[in-house]
């Protein structure tokens, strides 16, 4: 540590030295600093934890003083003055100069003054986030408080900026909020002024300050001027009280803080003010303000009040104030509006938590009004004022919350409510509280009840003794976020003539066991009311099934009274009275305005032990609710409302049955009763299993994906307990149960919907081998292997035979529930018995040891067997399942297609269908590779399974509609395999087929994705669901077609026949008996051309973005706009200019290049083009010097002709024929295309 007298010079030397920038915007300066390693002249805890904990909002890369890298900072940030005197020197400040490396730059920076929700002292005190700092002032050439010194801010008010009329009526709205909201410097202090002493016409105020404060001493006032201050004050106001109101910090500040008035004591027309108080209830009792330096005189300038300075604040000299000393450097005069603009809104830099960054003076604001513990007093006009919203509280047992929860309602901005506790018989200490409040807020009007009746019927009391137009509900535990959020619910009711008004729940406060915060966390359901929606209905607004609570709501009062809408149970009411209310209501408006935060705290309701009486209390609410729905309707399966009593009807078996109820019910006889009211629930609502809305939110994707919830409602509506625990548990259902379930015949639609469900969950591993009692029949079953190739219809094959099975097995055919492949989350996407193969491969005897026990079961029943997969095509050791069932008597079924129009669907899928092996080469080298020469050659899957089963019991077809019976898939596998019962079944939608759902330009847009790195196997398949989803409903929506894809050139198509036309001829005569030796008659199937639009492009970027990995960790985190340096504004050549340059470079370089020119197009750029291209270069990818993008350049760009669809047409659209809503979308037309 350098002595302090170095420190001293080192500070005065600092002060100035950037008079060589004259014309620097210091807040522009700052802020282009944020991504900078920078050093803060504040300890570790202030910058952690306390006062400045803020800041690294603002500065993600801030030191604190005592760090041990902070010497290697590369910009310094300097707070406190420095004084000869070591003893009144800031001491952060004088370790930063201690350690500050020679040449380095600094800034100095103080607290702006809407600062804090308390006071400075508590917030550099108290080791609490929540009181830090809401935002700095920063000046490179001093402190603004320095009356002798330049400073930034000086510069601009003696400089010739002028506002607009828009900047000067936002600084006069302002100024007028703060004043009557009584926003202050210090926001923690009592709002009530004292009693005045009675006899005086007249009274002015003396602002004191703490000695020896930099403020006083840089604005050149001290002890005389203070003495000389009140002197004034008394001769200049002989018929006045003179208020001597000492400064805060001699209260909160400590023993070392006194004040120039602090040895003074009441006498006369003097009277001394110790005692906090805010500011501006002060000033209603005086007409002049007498101060040295003070904010306080600022603030009487906002109160209107006439302001005389003895010292040289830097609100003083503009034409303002009063001045009893002359004021240097202040050329102008300035109104008091823009004074408030050059400090407030430009010189202040603001990072309020939960705002953007930097933030807002209104952010700042918002919050301290929000958070500051006290309330602004109530006026006569608003307590006789009619209430125009009741705001009704039940309290019970939450006397460590409820302090809080009042606060916030009594600082809300609309005055004219009232506030109705309900206490409802509270053990602890509650009543005071609200006794204390009540006595200062004639609005609060207590309800005490005798008995304890449960925190919905005393909302029902409260709701009888409420007055206001409309009511709010919000529990003792928690409070109302946004102070603004009552008068903007109201505001928007009476606007559009609702009956409910709908405000976001703000957030969840998370508590620990003594009731501390200790976190906040969103709430997941909020983002299905993003958008505010006016005047709608519960029919019209579906997503409002997904509101979970009553008190995120304002209701009308009179309509709540009109359709006697009340609570119906002690507790777990709230779903009840929010479905009747939205059934009834004629007109719902759904704001986005913040309000409630939910406190999550373990003890509460919702939380703690439930208990028998909670679940009877769960099931009244339950069913309230469905007859609420019923009551219009909307049992009746074509009725609006359908959709809305299925998902109640989920919603109740979820929390009844997956939650705690059902399973504290086990083993209590009292169980039955349980499960014979849930059956009626579900006859009532007529809710049969494919009713269930498995897309509710917030269900369990293990539960969901086994198909549990529709079991859970076969089983209830069945009245079978032990599978309605099987489905809860996702447990696997034994073996024989499942068979004997298929096997009877259904008597009634509930037998067979049990069926169903029941095929759709006993699958893999959630059908439990069982150990027959009896031997397996003698004569085993004959086993027909059907393999699949691409695009022949596979998938719909095994989707008939996977619905049917209960219908199949009862006919003697079994489609086995085991062996089963289906990727997460696509169904479509399935691979039928694919595990078949490695289980032979690797000779893992549990399917087979299934299959054996499974016809052991079935007791002779079965006499066919049917395993299906395009699997046992693509492996080339699929035929060992014919030794792996030794035994058995196999066949072999398989559709043969145009070997290209099989290579052209199975690279289609390989790139675009979300397969497990994604390709990302172009179609030529695929076509190239060994493995794919050796699949078009289908004589090899033949030659192999003839080899193992016998060429006798080989089924060869043509997938071609004139070669298969009666032109029909089904019929010709059934009349192939001799399964008659195939051709009476149900079929499938075609939709549940694995068809193609892209066209070939799409193929080859994905294909450029596909090298791309993602963070796992399931994150590509997501992309590419979504992908593919978003180009179909996009071509649904323009009237675009979407033909099926072709990405192979007509000259290649054909000579991939010409090279497969020997081994097809040698099929056709050896398996078809055709000595013509014609195996296909039809020629290629060729879809229409398509054209790729600018929008597409849009649209597959965009999805990549919300599916690729996150950015490499670095040192230190890039400045903000980094990326639109590189790729230019909004990360267009990144993502939307890039796929197409790389259908182009795919033809001129190695596969490897092409993938490191994905990974990091502008880097590859850069290092391999700029030398030889080095404008295009630049046009194309713009390095990180180059400055905002003010031009985007056409990129002459060729297609080539082999990702041409059928070598026709262009891959692209010109762009000024496609309309567009996506900005980005635009961008790449003047750009790309």
């Amino acid at each position: 540590m350098k002595d302090h007298a170095t420190i001293h010079r080192r500070f005065s030397a600092h002060l100035g030295t950037a008079d060589h920038a004259p014309a620097r915007d210091i807040r522009q300066y700052v802020l282009s600093l944020r991504s900078r390693k920078v050093g803060f002249g504040l300890i570790a805890p202030t910058l952690d934890t306390r006062f400045g904990a803020n800041l690294r909002r603002l500065f993600p890369n801030a030191r604190p003083v005592d760090a041990p890298d902070f010497a290697a900072s590369e910009v310094f940030f300097a707070t406190g003055t420095q004084f000869p005197d070591p003893a009144h020197s800031h001491k952060g400040g004088a370790r930063l100069f201690a350690n500050l490396p020679e040449g380095r730059e600094v800034i100095f920076f103080e607290p702006a003054f809407l600062a804090t929700t308390h006071n400075w002292a508590r917030g550099f005190r108290d080791d609490d986030p929540a009181k830090a700092c809401l935002g700095y002032v920063y000046d490179d050439l001093g402190y603004y408080f320095m009356a002798d010194r330049p400073n930034r801010l000086t510069g601009w008010l003696n400089g010739d900026t002028d506002l607009t009329g828009a900047e000067t009526k936002r600084a006069r709205a302002l100024i007028d909020r703060i004043a009557t909201r009584r926003i202050s410097k210090y926001n923690d202090q009592p709002m009530r002024a004292p009693a005045m002493t009675q006899g005086y016409p007249r009274r002015v105020l003396v602002v004191d300050q703490a000695y020896a404060d930099a403020s006083t001493v840089h604005g050149k006032v001290g002890e005389a001027e203070f003495e000389r201050m009140l002197i004034a004050a008394l001769t200049e106001n002989p018929e006045a009280e003179v208020l001597v109101k000492t400064h805060p910090d001699t209260a909160t500040g400590g023993a070392g803080r006194t004040g120039f008035y602090t040895h003074l004591e009441s006498t006369g027309r003097v009277r001394v003010l110790k005692d906090p108080v805010n500011p501006f209830a002060l000033f209603e009792h005086v007409d002049t303000v007498y101060v040295g330096t003070s904010q306080m005189g600022l603030e009487a300038l906002f109160a209107g009040l006439r302001v005389v300075c003895f010292g040289a604040p830097f609100y003083a000299g503009w034409g303002l104030t009063d001045d009893r000393q002359p004021v240097p450097h202040r050329q102008r005069a300035r109104s008091l509006e823009e004074l408030f603009h050059a400090f407030y809104v430009w010189y202040s830099i603001y990072h309020v938590p939960g705002c953007d960054v930097p933030s807002r003076v209104e952010d700042a604001l918002d919050f301290i009004e929000a958070q500051r513990p006290v309330t602004l007093p109530v006026t006569r006009a608003e307590a006789d004022a009619p209430p125009k919203v009741s705001v009704i509280i039940p309290v019970h047992g939450v006397a460590g919350f409820l302090d809080q929860c009042l606060a916030s309602v009594q600082r809300q901005s609309l005055r004219e409510i009232e506030i109705i506790p309900v206490n409802d018989a509270s053990p602890d200490g509650s009543q005071a509280i609200i006794d204390r409040r009540a006595a200062d807020d004639p609005r609060i009007r207590p309800m005490v009840l005798r008995d304890n009746v449960g925190q919905g019927f005393a909302r029902n009391a409260g709701l009888a003794a409420a007055r206001g137009d409309f009511v709010w509900f919000l529990d003792g535990d928690d409070w109302l976020d946004n102070p603004d959020l009552l008068r903007r619910v109201h505001d928007l009711a009476c606007a559009e003539g609702s009956d409910m008004v709908r405000a976001k729940k703000a957030f969840e406060a998370l508590c620990d066991e003594t009731g501390a915060v200790t976190g906040r966390r969103p709430d997941a359901t909020e983002r299905f009311f993003d958008t505010p929606v006016a005047r709608t209905t519960f029919e019209d607004s579906p997503d409002l099934l997904h509101n979970r609570h009553h008190w995120t709501w304002l209701y009308r009062r009179a309509f709540l009274d009109d359709n006697d809408i009340r609570f119906v149970t002690p507790q777990w009411e709230e779903r009840a009275f929010l479905t009747r209310a939205l059934v009834r209501a004629k007109v719902i408006s759904i704001s986005t305005v913040p309000g409630p935060a939910y406190r999550v705290r373990p003890g509460s309701t919702a939380r703690r032990h439930k208990t028998a009486r909670d679940f009877d209390h769960m099931l009244t609410n339950f069913t309230h609710s469905a007859e609420a729905l019923i009551e219009v309707g909307a049992h009746r399966r074509d009725d609006p409302l359908r959709h809305h009593l299925a998902y109640t009807a989920t919603q109740f078996l979820h929390h009844m049955f997956v939650g705690p109820a059902w399973r504290q019910q086990r083993g209590t006889p009292d169980r039955v009763v349980f499960l014979n009211t849930a059956r009626a629930l579900l006859l009532r609502c007529d809710v049969r299993p494919r009713d269930v809305v498995t897309a509710a939110p917030n269900l369990p994707e293990p539960l969901v994906e086994a198909g549990a919830y529709p079991l859970l409602a076969a089983a209830i509506r069945a009245g079978r307990a032990d599978l309605v625990d099987v489905a809860i548990d996702a447990a696997p259902v034994p073996q024989d149960v499942v068979y004997e379930t298929a096997l009877t015949v259904p008597a009634s639609p509930d037998e067979a919907d049990l069926q169903a469900a029941l095929n759709t969950y006993a699958r893999n591993e959630r059908i439990r081998r069982v150990a027959p009692r009896r031997l397996q029949p003698r004569r085993k079953p004959r086993i027909v292997v059907h393999i699949g190739t691409t695009k022949t219809g596979t998938t719909f094959l095994q989707n008939l035979m996977e619905q049917n099975r209960p219908a199949l097995l009862r006919a003697g055919v079994w489609y086995p529930e085991v062996g089963l492949f289906w990727q997460a989350g696509r169904p479509h996407k399935q691979a039928g018995h694919s595990e078949f193969t490695p289980a032979a491969v690797h000779g893992r005897p549990a399917l087979r040891d299934h299959i054996e026990a499974g016809l052991a079961h079935m007791r002779g029943r079965i006499h066919t067997i049917v395993l299906s997969s395009e699997a046992f095509f693509l492996h080339d050791r699929a035929p060992e399942i014919a030794s792996y069932l030794e035994g058995y008597e196999v066949e072999m079924v398989v559709y043969l297609r145009r070997q290209d129009e099989w290579a052209n669907a199975q690279y289609c899928e390989f790139v675009a269908g979300g397969a497990i092996g994604r390709v990302d080469a172009p179609i030529g080298d695929w076509l190239d590779e060994a493995r794919t020469r050796a699949r078009l050659d289908y004589r090899r899957v033949l030659t192999a399974w003839a080899e193992r089963i016998g060429h006798e019991n080989l089924h060869v077809r043509v997938y071609e509609p004139e070669q298969m019976i009666a032109g029909d898939l089904v019929a010709d596998f059934a009349a192939t395999t001799g399964l008659g019962i195939l051709t009476d079944l149900p079929r499938p939608d075609r939709a549940e087929a694995n068809g193609a759902r892209l066209a070939g330009p799409h193929v080859e847009l994905i294909r450029s994705y596909n090298a791309r790195p993602f963070p796992n196997r399931a994150a590509y398949f997501r992309f590419i669901e979504e992908a593919t989803e978003a180009l179909a409903s996009y071509r649904a929506d323009q009237g675009l077609a979407m033909p099926k894809p072709w990405v192979m050139p007509p000259a290649t198509a054909a000579q991939v026949m010409a090279d497969m036309a020997e081994a097809n001829a040698g099929i056709a005569r050896d398996y078809l008996g055709r000595e013509d030796g014609v195996l296909f008659r039809q020629p290629p199937r060729m879809p229409e051309d398509t054209t790729l639009t600018a929008d597409e492009i849009s649209i597959v970027a965009e999805c990549y973005g919300r599916h690729a990995p996150p950015p490499e960790p670095r040192a230190a985190p890039e400045p903000t706009g980094a990326r639109s340096a590189a790729y230019g504004l909004f990360g267009w050549r990144l993502w939307l200019l890039t796929p197409l340059i790389a259908l182009a470079y795919a033809r001129l370089v190695n596969a490897e290049d092409l993938a490191d020119f994905l990974r990091a197009p502008a880097t590859h750029a850069h290092r391999y083009w700029r030398a030889s291209h080095p404008r295009l270069t630049r046009w194309l990818y713009p390095g990180p010097r180059a400055g905002p993008v003010r031009r985007v350049w056409r990129l002459p760009l060729r297609i080539p002709r082999g990702v041409r669809p059928a070598d026709t047409g262009a891959m692209t659209t010109p762009a000024h024929t496609q309309p567009t809503t996506r900005p980005s979308a635009r961008l790449s037309r003047r750009g790309a295309l």
